[in-house]
């Protein structure tokens, strides 16, 4: 197939959530599902080891060995369902692992949970998903996993509605490629959304723009709708719906709010650049709109 959908897990029916939204893509786009597992010992656990002799490796062989027979058996109920399934084991850590393996194995893009037990809440507010978002060169869909409790029935993702936040700069649009993919495949409606900050004018103009005064909303917004209406064109010319609307308000909290009021799927979103965008992944706006909205997340790291 021409595209491979990397879906790393952990052995926990949190991590699992990602998989919905994985189904999904393999079906519409179509694409091959790789479901990878990394083995890895902590360094603590590494140097206790290394003074019994053989233990390690033991113990390593053995994670090894449950790690795949755990991904055997998710494939084989993932082919049961018509998917085109692959698994493999990895060594290492896990960011390590992923961007690894999505590197040497033309991975088109990556499908991971980002919430939970089990080390997942790790993989957003911690080491991992910071580690994969700044290396890897592919796109990630962050699906935020609930807990346990919340809601036991499975969740199928749909697709028919994508809301791509953009602030004016060629580095957002990056966003755009991946986000025509996918709208053509699943004949979503794309939704382009600019957001003017209501901030003082002594604070720093970094990520969107800012409004000296609300008198000039009226003249900023034509100018972003103007700009959102030449980034639709090529959209529409490739057969996709599309909408085109501004706001004003605190960034995350303006996207969490619109997206949930047009029912929307998915976010998509550059995760780097220099409007201000590079603290998206890393810093605040995206994690607030992950936890908050709890709606998936593609995010593409900007060149």
């Amino acid at each position: 197939m021409e595209s491979r959908l990397l879906v790393p897990l952990d052995g926990s029916s949190l991590a699992e959530q990602a998989l919905s939204c994985a189904v999904m893509l393999g079906r519409e786009l179509p694409a091959e599902l790789v479901l990878l597992r990394a083995v890895h010992l902590p360094g603590e656990a590494q140097k206790i080891l290394d003074e019994a002799a053989g233990e390690q490796s033991n113990l390593v062989a053995q994670f090894a060995a449950e790690a795949d027979d755990y991904l055997r058996k998710t494939a084989g109920g993932l082919r049961q369902a018509g998917m085109s399934v692959q698994h493999v084991v990895q060594h290492g850590p896990a960011a390590e692992a992923i961007v690894d393996y999505a590197e040497q194995m033309e991975i088109t893009q990556i499908v991971m949970a980002t919430h939970g037990y089990s080390g997942i809440r790790r993989w957003v507010h911690g080491s991992v998903a910071e580690r994969v978002l700044q290396a890897a060169s592919v796109p990630v869909l962050l699906v935020r996993a609930q807990e346990q409790g919340e809601d036991d029935s499975p969740k199928h993702m749909l697709c028919r509605r994508i809301l791509v936040p953009l602030d004016g700069s060629q580095l957002a649009e990056q966003v755009l490629p991946p986000v025509i993919r996918l709208a053509k495949a699943t004949e979503a409606e794309v939704l382009l959304l600019q957001i003017a900050i209501d901030r003082p004018a002594s604070m720093l103009a970094g990520d969107w723009f800012f409004l000296p005064v609300e008198s000039e909303f009226e003249e900023v917004e034509q100018a972003a709708l103007a700009y959102l209406e030449g980034v639709a064109g090529p959209l529409r010319e490739n057969g996709i719906p599309v909408s085109t609307d501004t706001g004003i308000g605190p960034v995350a909290t303006s996207i969490v709010e619109y997206a949930e009021a047009k029912h929307v799927d998915l976010i998509a979103m550059c995760t780097h650049g220099r409007t201000g965008l590079a603290r998206w992944a890393l810093g605040s706006v995206a994690d607030r709109v992950l936890r908050a909205g709890g709606i998936p997340m593609l995010l593409v790291r900007a060149k």
